[in-house]
């Protein structure tokens, strides 16, 4: 009878763990994605997209140069080896970076995450400064709250 009470007792107390277990909060998300610095990282993240998530791209340079602006769905990244952006970037280097400015918050009743990041950076021996404001928007799916898109502006005016 002690054998049976035990088990039941256990299985209560394990269900009581996983009703009050919290899901990870966007912005712990969002720094986890942020921190990611190589593939193996970014891998480790998998779970916190959706898989129909996209990622866009707009890199402000100024000057009265057209915006470069593009998107790929994130579920193509692994598959992704682009030779003429690794040619564009080659000579490109990050120098310093501050740790991202986290703000959360709903918009248009979508939970946002927004991470603002200065860069300092050399790029062929001219050195300068950008900021990074990476814009995560998040969905339940399959009841987890995980990444639908994310917007990443690099403002090198």
């Amino acid at each position: 009878m002690r054998a049976i009470q035990a088990t039941l007792i256990g299985a209560a107390i394990a269900s009581a763990l996983v009703l009050t277990a919290q899901a990870d909060a966007p912005e712990v998300i969002a720094a986890r994605i942020l921190q990611a610095q190589d593939e193996q990282g970014l891998l480790a993240t998998w779970g916190n997209w959706h898989p129909d998530a996209t990622h866009r791209i707009i890199l402000k340079y100024g000057m009265g140069q057209k915006d470069d602006v593009f998107s790929y769905p994130v579920a193509e990244i692994t598959n992704a080896k682009d030779p003429q952006l690794a040619k564009a970037l080659e000579g490109y280097r990050e120098t310093a970076r501050s740790a991202p400015q986290i703000t959360v918050g709903p918009k248009d009743e979508v939970q946002r995450v927004t991470a603002l990041t200065h860069v300092d950076y050399d790029w062929r021996g001219y050195a300068g400064k950008m900021r990074q404001t990476d814009e995560f928007v998040f969905e339940t799916y399959l009841g987890e709250l995980v990444v639908l898109s994310l917007t990443s502006t690099y403002d090198y005016r």
